[in-house]
């Protein structure tokens, strides 16, 4: 009974050990990615929004956002965000990447941020998701949202 206590506790602390390694591996590991991707977001968001840039968009997207939105979509969407008149200023970026890994997609890296725009004719919250292919980060969704975008 002694020996298989010891056998017991000697699994245990393994498991313990390699626990505490790949929660600080992860730790270490997530604040990369988070400076990372901000850098990232923070130099995307103003090239794509200051003169309404689909060409910087697109330059960035994800193979994912490339086949869900057409180029159709994107002049209209960009047409409409273009009413908000020039850029003037935005708040850094704020958000995290987030790392997971399943069955179907194996691991992936995405992040999300979040950041206020003040243009001409009013304020912005311009929302950006990032997923990473390789060593390559891409944007995978863009979102402007606007009181002045609604109808009157």
């Amino acid at each position: 009974m002694k020996k298989f206590l010891i056998v017991l506790g000697s699994i245990f602390l393994a498991i313990v050990v390699l626990a505490a390694i790949g929660i600080a591996f992860v730790a270490v590991r997530g604040n990369e990615l988070d400076k990372e991707s901000k850098a990232y977001a923070d130099t995307a968001i103003p090239a794509i929004i200051n003169g309404w840039s689909e060409k910087e968009l697109l330059d960035r997207a994800s193979p994912e956002f490339k086949q869900a939105v057409t180029q159709q979509q994107l002049d209209q969407m960009f047409n409409w965000f273009g009413s908000l008149g020039r850029f003037q200023k935005y708040d850094p970026p704020q958000g995290q990447a987030l790392m997971s890994a399943t069955t179907q997609n194996g691991k992936v890296i995405s992040a999300q941020y979040a950041t206020k725009a003040t243009f001409e004719k009013g304020e912005a919250t311009i929302t950006l998701g990032l997923i990473k292919h390789g060593d390559q980060r891409q944007i995978l969704r863009f979102n402007v949202n606007s009181a002045q975008l609604i109808p009157k």
